[in-house]
């Protein structure tokens, strides 16, 4: 199945706590050239977050609901 931008974050951190929140949730997902996020941070813009077209849906439902711009300013580096 191919994969699919669920969201877009600001930085590294972000994704990584929104791809940690859908993994809890049994829901595979990646970020999308994470060495290279991890090594030049914010410099190069937005980090997009991946899962499977078939739970696309379900992905969305649980970072929108528990996830909000708030939670995740607090995160930011």
């Amino acid at each position: 199945m191919a994969l699919v931008r669920v969201e877009t974050y600001a930085d590294n951190m972000q994704a990584h706590i929104a791809k940690g929140l859908l993994e809890t949730h049994g829901i595979e997902a990646t970020i999308l050239h994470d060495g290279f996020h991890s090594t030049y941070g914010s410099a190069i813009g937005e980090v997009p977050l991946l899962v499977e077209e078939e739970n696309l849906v379900r992905a969305q439902h649980i970072l929108n609901k528990e996830l909000t711009d708030d939670n995740l300013d607090s995160f930011s580096a």
